[in-house]
């Protein structure tokens, strides 16, 4: 692999890795607006509809962004001596791919705690 294969490959897989934490903070978003103005509206079947999408999407979201981020370190072995990426500690990347994960699962698990926190308290206001 020439040097510009191997800088354009980092690129591009960082390039998906981006659109994968993006599109999960639009999914989270949409959620928490959901829950926010909708809660007490949203029957119950109706809500469980949503959390289930909610958690594929997001498992599917941080999974990817997980095997891609893995990808990346890969390439990163192969960038040549002048890019920017190779002229780190090798635990920089790693060590933020990870953090990057493991913030996106406590995320969504929290997203879904709010929906039905709402949700739940919208019953209770509903009620006095």
């Amino acid at each position: 692999m020439s040097e510009f294969e191997s800088s354009n490959l980092f690129a591009y897989y960082l390039s998906i890795n981006i659109t994968f934490f993006m599109s999960f903070i639009s999914a989270t978003s949409a959620l928490l607006v959901a829950a926010y103005f909708s809660g007490r509206v949203i029957p119950s079947r109706l809500a469980a509809v949503v959390i289930f999408v909610y958690v594929a999407t997001s498992t599917f979201l941080i999974g990817g962004f997980q095997r891609t981020s893995k990808v990346i370190e890969g390439v990163r072995t192969k960038l040549p001596a002048w890019h920017t990426a190779s002229s780190e500690p090798s635990w920089v990347l790693p060590t933020i791919t990870g953090l990057g994960t493991v913030t996106m699962i406590c995320v969504a698990i929290a997203a879904c705690w709010y929906f039905q926190y709402a949700r739940k308290m919208s019953a209770i206001k509903a009620l006095d």
